[in-house]
């Protein structure tokens, strides 16, 4: 009966774990009071928003304290969301060297971790605009 009931507490404790790190990622929640930083597009198209992570999770408040603090958000002129960088992704505040889309180009270019990132965005805005 104890094995069943350790075994019971684990794989509960586990559950538990797991939803709190998939329903409180630190980047879920984001607004003015954790926006660091606006880059507007050159043809003010579109504008990244820079926010610093939540300490919601062990992994977060490790990443807060080495400095690796900050995700982005890209949005249209009218405030719609239409790209967030990886819920995974720990950024640091570097912010020379960005391409954000213009009317001409819907390429994204951000520094991650790993190096410079390049991502086409043609369909999310796309699906943002309505267009198929």
């Amino acid at each position: 009966m104890k094995k069943i009931l350790i075994k019971l507490i684990i794989l509960s404790s586990s559950c538990l774990a797991i939803t709190w790190l998939l329903l409180f990622s630190s980047s879920s929640f984001y607004g003015d009071f954790n926006l660091c930083y606006t880059e507007e597009g050159d043809d003010g198209e579109y504008y990244l928003n820079m926010y610093q992570h939540l300490p919601t999770t062990p992994i977060a408040v490790y990443k807060l304290i080495v400095g690796d603090r900050y995700f982005w958000v890209l949005y249209n002129k009218e405030g719609k969301e239409i790209w967030h960088s990886p819920h995974y992704a720990y950024l640091r505040d570097i912010v020379g060297g960005l391409v954000i889309p213009t009317k001409k180009s819907n390429l994204l270019r951000y520094s991650s971790n790993e190096g410079w990132e390049a991502i086409d965005l043609t369909d999310k805005i796309n699906q943002v605009n309505g267009k198929k």
